[in-house]
């Protein structure tokens, strides 16, 4: 239920806010409420992945994306995502998620997630996405033409993309082979 409220939240306040370029960095801002807590008394290692959900839907909201998810069969699905714990976040602590996209192919996009509260790191993440039209993969460069009429160039491709990409094709490796 606080998931949905959560996103309805979202919801109501995004369409409002200026359009903001795709590779620009943007915060996302979350309150630890008991119920989301485990027994250790912090934020439980589930809510994680949730709001890094909503913090995506937050990218496609502030980017002006969201248009061409309702009227042209447009979607975004989690291909993989690596979540590391660095320090635990307190009940009522207010959680900053500091999200941008880091690089993109013409499969998938990469974007990289940091927890921080007070400014401080406590969890990073970094998600493989990919962007849908009308069921067949396309890359987030093309969606972004779809929006500005130009194609433009991913950034360079960063060491943990690099690595990220090298461990994926050794799991499927590993996979293959057993």
């Amino acid at each position: 239920m606080s998931h949905l409220l959560r996103t309805l939240a979202l919801f109501s306040r995004r369409p409002w806010r200026r359009q903001l370029p795709p590779l620009e960095r943007f915060t996302s801002h979350f309150r630890v409420m008991p119920w989301d807590c485990d027994l250790n008394i912090h934020l439980t290692n589930t809510r994680y992945p949730a709001w890094l959900d909503l913090a995506r839907t937050d990218f496609f909201l502030r980017i002006g994306a969201m248009g061409l998810f309702v009227r042209h069969g447009w979607r975004s699905v989690l291909a993989s995502q690596t979540l590391t714990f660095i320090r635990e976040i307190p009940p009522l602590a207010r959680v900053d998620i500091e999200s941008r996209v880091l690089y993109w192919d013409q499969k998938y996009f990469y974007m990289e997630h940091r927890f921080l509260v007070k400014g401080r790191l406590h969890a990073k993440a970094l998600a493989r996405i990919a962007v849908l039209k009308k069921g067949r993969v396309c890359s987030l460069g093309a969606m972004l033409s779809d929006m500005n009429g130009e194609l433009p160039q991913p950034p360079a491709v960063p060491a943990e993309v690099t690595a990220k990409i090298g461990l994926l094709g050794a799991k499927r490796d590993a996979e293959q082979r057993s």
